[in-house]
């Protein structure tokens, strides 16, 4: 090992100095606030983002890339969890994340990381061929009906502060439910249980319907969805996509081969993390 101090001819205290001005540079990462599609209204009251209209995180580093790149933690379906740990200032479980929440702070990372272009190919509806796209994610808009008043009063949705669910009376059986936004846990619920079951359509009910007649029993939520009635579930998966706050990222595009014009979900594939 070479003799850095005599090399660069540094005092102890020089060398000390330097040192500290190093270590300093571990604290200098730049953040930015990223709003929050949920505004914060559908977290517990326990939660750091309760009530939080906004959440400070950091821009991405070198170190994160690594984590996106790491095979181990990919096939683990671990990445984007790490990441978000990186990412957030607070000190709080990335999974506890309401799922439009997430993708809002995933995509400002990104815009933060490679900036705002993201290039990507779709096959159009009429022709399938294909298309070269350059989309500005800074044009991403946050939706969500759950904050509508003229949508909740329609559909007779009243906000319950107290058990932070959307309540609605189901139209076939008159049953009260309670409706919860899924967070990354649920998210990761959900797919392991589309991976062993056949039971597609109570899994997605149960992942957002928590409540039930005011009775929140696990038991008793998942009895009544196994028994609910064909009308009530298709109106609830319907009507709940629609509820959900979120950042949407739609695009509008004149097929180059038929002129056709196609208006597309913008995909979030391998190269939104990874553009060339």
């Amino acid at each position: 090992m070479r003799n850095n101090q005599r090399r660069f001819k540094q005092t102890p205290s020089a060398a000390g100095a330097v040192e500290s001005v190093a270590s300093t540079m571990d604290f200098l990462s730049p953040t930015e606030f990223v709003e929050l599609p949920s505004r914060g209204l559908f977290y517990p009251e326990d939660h750091p983002l309760h009530q939080q209209e906004t959440v400070e995180i950091r821009f991405m580093t070198a170190k994160d890339e690594d984590i996106l790149s790491s095979t181990a933690l990919l096939k683990k379906g671990l990445a984007i969890d790490r990441l978000l740990t990186n990412l957030l200032v607070l000190d709080m479980d990335p999974r506890s994340l309401l799922l439009g929440d997430r993708n809002a702070v995933l995509i400002a990372a990104r815009k933060s990381g490679y900036g705002s272009e993201y290039k990507f190919s779709i096959k159009c509806d009429s022709c399938a061929a294909n298309n070269d796209i350059v989309y500005d994610l800074s044009e991403g808009e946050i939706t969500g009906n759950c904050f509508d008043e003229k949508f909740l009063r329609k559909n007779n949705i009243t906000h319950n502060a107290g058990t932070g669910t959307l309540d609605l009376v189901l139209p076939t059986s008159g049953v009260e439910v309670g409706v919860a936004f899924v967070d990354g846990h649920g998210e990761k619920q959900l797919l392991a249980e589309h991976g062993t079951e056949n039971s597609v359509v109570t899994s997605v009910l149960a992942s957002f319907i928590v409540k039930v007649n005011d009775d929140e029993d696990f038991n008793y939520v998942t009895n009544f969805i196994d028994s609910m009635p064909a009308k009530d579930s298709k109106f609830i998966r319907t009507l709940y996509p629609k509820l959900v706050p979120n950042i949407v990222l739609n695009h509008e595009f004149t097929c180059a081969a038929c002129w056709s014009k196609n208006d597309v979900e913008v995909p979030l594939r391998a190269a939104f993390f990874w553009p060339e």
